[in-house]
């Protein structure tokens, strides 16, 4: 399935934080997420768990709609499966984790508070193996979990004397816009504070010493972190901008060895195997790395005899796909295991190019017989209901899906497409209210509620509807009184 590219216009959000989060009216108070205390004073125990989440979810609604999140079920489903081994593993792991990807070919991945992990598609393409990847994600896991985000922040109004909220901002900026979370530092805050984490030495080698431990104890190979040093420190010379992970975790030697010394203290293990990470790596390659001749990137990647021949296949149907040639596709597919997600996700999108509907329902349904409630044979079977015109199984299927999965950008486009070819206006715009909702887009998100209004008859219905925009009216009020200063 390929990603939904949904577009919000005229979208404008700042996110420099400048007021105590306490100053909030009463209307914001009373919205879910929106009673924060204040965030002026420091100290650790200041920033506690609960707030950490609040501005999490604050942070992914502005990231929402300002950075170009690949909404790639496929993807999503790897990098999600990749966190949640980890976490298993993972002590102070206090509210749920959101690891979303990037498409941005800099190799970076960085954590902000509330457990929000931004990876950069550029981290796949820079990974040799996937115990590489993971060391990364451990390594940010492991700055949310000893809280050195929330110890940084306070650390900064101590030298800055401006308020906690000031400080998130700053550094919120940096992580969903670097060059404005640079002028949002150098107006708001000055030259005393830096406008990205920028953890201690002591920060940094006990998220080295924890993220190798959650590595192992996940059963990758603990070596793949010093691996991706010794990658970053032959890289870190000139400080190319690609490599913008070293900007904000810079290496040294020493930190290399005293990793490499934990490494050599643990039974020896064999690099991963998993065949999604090189297919997650073609998939990266092909479909978010801009190529001007589809054809000539075939030919590279086949001619490359030293890659791993699942990449190779993986990677050739999907040019072949994009270069309109099925058959080929099909072939290069057969090489794989049939009842993979990359395989079967390629495959439904095959069958949908070649008006094959019934084809890709069947492929669909019986995938999720064996595995039921996965999301991305769930959205693929959604998909392949809608592009047959049977809306009304589209849509009984998303809602459900909905349920579970109140943010995905995805499902709700879908429905929204569904409800739309069904004539259904009551429906289409409520739907459509939630999209730019997930987007901070108040001004559409609650038009769009407003002109349901008049086209939803039932009085229950309309009830909800206007509950619904008081509390996105009382979460724009919330958001906006954190995005002042700018």
């Amino acid at each position: 399935m390929r990603s939904v590219k949904y577009f919000l216009h005229s979208f404008a959000l700042t996110a420099l934080l400048t007021l105590p989060l306490g100053s909030l009216g009463p209307a914001a108070q009373a919205a879910d997420h929106s009673a924060l205390p204040d965030l002026g004073t420091a100290g650790v125990l200041g920033l506690t768990v609960q707030k950490e989440q609040i501005l999490g979810d604050y942070f992914m609604r502005t990231a929402r709609g300002m950075m170009p999140i690949v909404n790639d079920p496929v993807l999503n489903e790897y990098l999600n499966s990749v966190g949640s081994r980890l976490l298993l593993h993972a002590d102070h792991v206090y509210f749920p984790f959101e690891f979303f990807l990037v498409n941005d070919t800099t190799l970076n991945a960085s954590a902000f508070l509330g457990g929000k992990v931004r990876v950069n598609t550029g981290l796949f393409i820079y990974s040799a193996t996937e115990d590489e990847f993971a060391s990364v994600l451990a390594h940010e896991i492991s700055h949310v979990t000893q809280r050195h985000i929330a110890r940084f922040l306070e650390s900064q109004v101590q030298v800055t004397r401006l308020s906690l909220a000031s400080i998130i901002g700053a550094v919120a900026m940096a992580i969903i816009n670097p060059s404005l979370g640079a002028a949002a530092a150098s107006t708001a805050i000055g030259a005393q504070a830096q406008s990205r984490i920028n953890f201690t030495r002591e920060n940094e080698y006990e998220a080295d010493r924890i993220g190798l431990n959650l590595l192992y104890q996940s059963g990758f190979n603990p070596a793949g972190m010093t691996d991706m040093f010794r990658h970053l420190l032959a890289l870190q010379g000139n400080i190319n901008p690609a490599f913008t992970l070293l900007i904000d975790h810079p290496l040294s030697e020493v930190r290399i060895a005293e990793a490499q010394n934990r490494v050599q203290q643990l039974p020896q293990r064999k690099d991963s195997d998993n065949i999604d990470f090189y297919l997650a790596k073609a998939r990266v390659e092909v479909r978010y790395v801009r190529h001007n001749d589809m054809q000539a990137l075939l030919e590279s990647i086949l001619s490359d005899t030293r890659s791993d021949a699942r990449y190779r296949n993986y990677a050739a149907a999907l040019c072949a796909y994009e270069l309109k040639d099925y058959a080929a596709a099909e072939q290069y597919l057969a090489a794989l295991p049939a009842r993979n997600l990359f395989v079967l996700d390629l495959k439904a999108d095959l069958a949908l190019a070649q008006k094959q509907y019934a084809q890709a329902i069947s492929l669909m349904q019986a995938a999720l017989q064996r595995r039921p409630g996965n999301s991305v044979l769930t959205l693929n079977l959604a998909n392949a209901y809608l592009s047959a015109g049977n809306y009304q199984d589209c849509i009984e299927l998303i809602n459900d899906y909905l349920d579970r999965h109140r943010q995905d950008v995805n499902a709700l486009d879908m429905l929204s497409q569904a409800y739309g070819k069904q004539h259904n206006q009551c429906a289409l715009l409520q739907t459509r209210g939630e999209l730019f909702a997930l987007y901070a887009n108040y001004g559409k998100s609650i038009y769009m509620f407003n002109q349901a209004l008049n086209a939803c008859p039932q009085r229950l219905t309309q009830e909800r509807i206007k509950a619904r925009v008081v509390e996105l009216a009382n979460q724009r009020a919330f958001d906006e009184q954190l995005s002042k200063g700018l």
